[in-house]
């Protein structure tokens, strides 16, 4: 198994490679987020804001952690549809699907590279905090921020397998993978509390697995807490990542199942 998974990073790699501007130009957008959190940091960095008082007071710090997880959950739910969507267009999914690689097998594959690229841009994000927003973690607890990263992704993953599942029946899930997307990225505390939405949106937003994440990992990495002071949070992603896991491996079990029945596998 290890082999095939090795295999998949290598092809992604030699294949993303190979269109070398938007190599270059992926990163380069990795810094927009970061220039937009700059100026609004320089419009109210400078504010009491009790709200944020819980992560230390520093609004950069604070927006900062909220869009790396935001960006990092996001790949680890896009992955899976996206890579299966170029394996279609590219006439290639059959084939794969001939292999004795088994299904698991494939889907932790597709998400190889595309999480290893996430973890390049979160350093490149952490590294132009230090430098550009004189970001300063001397109270951070990395060995609680291991696990909440690892949840994190295993349950965004899930959401993504269940849109790759999607993908196979209804051959778009593009718009059900940026309703999840940006649905997070506006409930989840990215750039601002969750305490300040309106009571009936806070209910949703702490139905979704990216809120505990954020909040966890504001907490482990600008005021230092450990992970029996994380206890909360950490047992909502476990939750999330029982259900979820599970239930889109069987779901994209019984849509290749379908696809290949009425012969719509390569459709798209």
């Amino acid at each position: 198994m290890i082999r095939k998974l090795i295999a998949f990073l290598w092809k992604d790699w030699i294949e993303a490679r190979s269109y070398r501007i938007s190599f270059v130009l992926r990163y380069f957008g990795v810094l927009m987020p970061l220039a937009m959190l700059i100026f609004v940091d320089r419009l109210f960095g400078g504010l009491n804001v009790p709200a944020i008082d819980r992560y230390g007071g520093d609004y950069a710090a604070f927006a900062l952690v909220g869009i790396v997880i935001t960006t990092y959950s996001g790949r680890a739910l896009s992955a899976f549809a996206a890579t299966l969507k170029r394996a279609q267009q590219s006439g290639t999914l059959e084939a794969l699907f001939l292999t004795r690689a088994n299904l698991t097998t494939i889907l932790f594959g597709w998400s190889l590279y595309p999480m290893l690229e996430a973890t390049v841009n979160l350093l490149l994000y952490l590294a132009a905090g230090f430098l550009i927003l004189d970001l300063r973690l001397e109270n951070a607890n990395f060995a609680a921020a291991v696990p909440i990263l690892a949840l994190t992704v295993a349950s965004m993953a899930g959401l993504g397998i269940l849109t790759a599942s999607f993908t196979l029946v209804f051959k778009q899930a593009r718009a059900l993978t940026r309703l999840i997307v940006v649905a997070s990225a506006l409930l989840s505390g990215a750039i601002y509390p969750v305490d300040v939405l309106p009571e009936s949106l806070q209910i949703v937003a702490r139905a979704l697995p990216q809120t505990h994440a954020i909040e966890a990992m504001r907490l482990a990495v600008l005021q230092g807490h450990s992970i029996p002071d994380l206890a909360s949070s950490l047992v909502s992603l476990l939750v999330f990542v029982i259900i979820l896991l599970p239930l889109s491996l069987a779901a994209f079990h019984y849509a290749a199942r379908r696809s290949k029945m009425d012969g719509s596998l390569a459709h798209y």
